[in-house]
Formats: structure tokens, C-alpha cells, sequence
């Protein structure tokens, strides 16, 4: 490869709605600083049927986002054809995908099949199969990752999820998701704005958000269990923020009948760079009670503005979190092991918050970025 590699990003960033955007964009950034990079990005990138929340981001004022020709479409190979096409006439030394779902099987293993020989094909896997398991998901799967000259995973256990699909010979990066800077996601909120809303939300003594879509393997509803457990002599609230994927009725019910609807609020619907910023300024920490995880974007959203997780012990999270540096960890499932970490929390969390900001530059996307140099070395010449 040349001493600067040029590397073709094909990847969604704003105004795409993705949870993937905000990485994509931080990644092509760090890449930018030691490769030539050109991006490619998604008018359309999911089937509407199969995809429940918001396509376009519209009211999020994204802070830096890299320059990006959006040209693909889900629904058109034409699209597919044009993107190979830019790919040669760049000299692409190295053709960069993220890989979070099988839906995208179609134009993935369109492009993978079809890219120019001498470019290094890489598939950046955030999820190698779903959190929620389906017929045929394996196959479609291993349809398209068995075309990659290099994967990257994120989490120590998605090594086993390859092998399981016969995918342990090709070449793996064993990385870790990076964390974000704040100030590239949004304008940072005011000391005036963050007093507001802690007003707001009762000035308790620890103030709990858990982000992101809401979906079962979330475990929102263990969260709601926990609440109720904690010592009442301890004022926790918390705040589920994101897109709900069923309708919130039964979690309402749920906080109702465990009496505790006044410590929580459901907000459902998108959430905006500019809101998360408020939500991560004025709370203590975040919750993430998950029932299944491969690593995730939000422990790394919740270190970048200074805030510990108390989270479980699936997946990738043990990976992300260190038990009583910059977070708890608890056991899934299990409202009495998360009661006592959020009662633990309320007592260490500014020594936990003083370990986040220890920790910055280890998972930093420069550090990122240069692995996947470091593993390009030698992949295609």
C-alpha cells in the first residue's frame, strides 16, 4: 500500500438517521488524518417495511461532519454500479463498510463481489449477527462477510461469532468502538440550561438515562423492577430517551403498578445531537440494563461527556466498562443486582466519573484509526 493509503468510506452520516452516523463521521475524520479518504453515503438506506424509526435526521446541528457524495439507494443497484465505478476511479487501496444488520445483505455483497481486485475490502463488524435472533440471519450473514479480506470487530466475543460461521481464517482486527468528542456531536448545553432541566427533572439525588432505541433486549422494564427496589430513602429518577420500537403503554403501566411513574419519564421519539447533550450534561451517570449486547455506541456517548455506566455483564459491555474504574457492572435480569448498583452508583459516582476522564485517549478513534492501518499493512499491495 502507499505510504498514505486512500481509503473509500461507504457508510451512513448526517442527515441519515443511523445510530451509526456519529461514528461513521468520527471515523472517516481520524482516518482523514493519515489517508487520503473519499465517503460515500446512503439516500435511502433501509427498506421501509423492515425499519421502524426515522430515515433523516432533521433537527440535529451536527458540529463536524465530513464532506460525503450521497449516492447510494438500497432500492436501485444502478446506485451500487455508480459507487463501484467511483471506487476505481478513486484507487482505492482499501473499501471500508460497516456491518451492523443483514438487511443491508443485497448492496453489500453486490459491492464486496464486484470491487476492484487490488482494493482491500473491509468490513467493520458493530453487530456480526442481531441482538434479536431470525430464520436466516447466519446465512445472510456469512453471505456477505465470507467476501472480506479484513474484519473488525469491537468486543472479544464476536471472535466466536465468526468462527460459528466459519469465518475464523480470514484476518481480524480485534478493536474496541472508540469514544466520541461532545463538542463534534452538538453545541454544548449551558450552565444555565443544565440547571434548568436538573430543576426540571426535581434535583434527585442521582439521575439516571438510559438512550437510545428502546427495544426488549434493552431491558428497560428491568430497569423499572430496579427502581422500585432501590432504598427509598434515596431519590433516583430516570429518564428513557429514544425511539420506542412497541408502544411505551405497557412500560407505562409497568412504573404505574410498580409506583414509581413519578421518578420516570418515557420519551419517545428521535433525540437530536442537541437534546442528548442536555441529557448527558444534567445526568450521573447512564443506565444500560441490556439483556443481550455486542459492544455499544452508547457506554462510548455517555464516557464522552464525562459520565460513568452502570451496565451488565453480556457481550461486549464488560469490554467497554470497567467495573468500578468507570462504571458498575451487574448480572442481566437481575432488578435486585441493578438496584444495589444504582445505590452504589449514587455513592461513587464522582470517583467513577473521575475514571472516565482517565481513560480518554485509550479508546480514542486516532487510536482506532491507526489499527486499521497497522492490519491494512500487507492485506493488498
Amino acid at each position: 500500500m502507499a505510504a498514505r493509503p486512500r481509503k473509500m468510506v461507504i457508510a451512513a452520516v448526517h442527515p441519515l438517521a443511523s445510530g451509526a452516523a456519529q461514528f461513521n463521521a468520527a471515523m472517516v475524520k481520524a482516518m482523514a488524518a493519515t489517508s487520503a479518504v473519499e465517503l460515500l453515503s446512503w439516500r435511502r438506506m433501509y427498506p421501509p417495511l423492515l425499519y421502524r424509526g426515522p430515515m433523516i435526521d432533521t433537527s440535529s446541528r451536527v458540529q463536524s461532519s465530513p464532506t460525503a457524495a450521497f449516492l447510494l439507494d438500497w432500492h436501485d443497484p444502478r446506485t451500487w454500479r455508480r459507487a463501484l465505478r467511483r471506487i476505481d476511479e478513486f484507487h482505492a487501496d482499501a473499501l471500508v463498510l460497516p456491518w451492523l444488520h443483514p438487511v443491508m445483505t443485497p448492496p453489500y455483497r453486490y459491492l464486496l463481489k464486484h470491487a476492484p481486485k487490488a482494493t482491500a475490502r473491509v468490513l467493520i463488524c458493530h453487530n456480526v449477527v442481531p441482538h434479536e435472533p431470525r430464520p436466516g440471519v447466519a446465512w445472510l450473514t456469512r453471505a456477505v462477510l465470507r467476501h472480506a479480506d479484513l474484519l473488525v470487530t469491537h468486543a472479544p466475543h464476536q471472535r466466536q461469532e465468526l468462527a460459528l460461521l466459519g469465518l475464523d481464517s480470514t484476518p481480524l482486527v480485534e478493536a474496541f468502538h472508540p469514544r466520541f468528542v461532545a463538542s463534534d456531536l452538538a453545541p454544548q448545553p449551558t450552565e444555565e440550561e443544565l440547571a434548568k432541566e436538573r430543576t426540571r427533572q426535581g434535583n434527585p439525588d442521582l439521575l439516571l438515562v438510559t438512550f437510545g432505541s428502546v427495544r426488549p433486549y434493552k431491558g428497560v422494564d428491568v430497569a423499572l423492577d430496579a427502581l422500585a427496589l432501590v432504598d427509598p430513602g434515596l431519590d433516583v429518577r430516570l429518564i428513557v430517551a429514544g425511539h420506542f420500537w412497541r408502544s411505551p403503554r405497557e412500560l407505562r403501566a409497568q412504573a404505574e403498578r410498580l409506583g414509581v411513574s413519578g421518578r420516570v419519564e418515557l420519551r419517545d421519539g428521535f433525540i437530536s445531537n442537541e437534546q442528548a447533550a442536555l441529557l448527558f450534561g444534567v445526568a450521573d451517570a447512564a443506565l444500560l440494563p441490556y439483556r443481550s449486547a455486542s459492544q455499544s455506541g452508547v457506554v462510548q456517548l455517555s464516557f464522552a461527556f464525562g459520565r460513568p455506566v452502570i451496565a451488565t455483564r453480556v457481550g461486549g459491555l464488560p469490554a467497554s466498562v470497567e467495573d468500578g474504574r468507570d462504571g458498575l457492572l451487574c448480572e442481566p435480569d437481575d432488578p435486585v443486582a441493578l438496584a444495589r448498583a444504582i445505590e452504589r452508583m449514587a455513592c461513587e459516582q464522582a470517583i467513577l466519573a473521575a475514571g472516565v476522564r482517565a481513560r480518554e485517549e485509550e479508546s480514542s478513534f486516532r487510536r482506532y484509526s491507526e489499527l486499521l492501518d497497522a492490519a491494512l499493512v500487507g492485506v493488498r499491495s
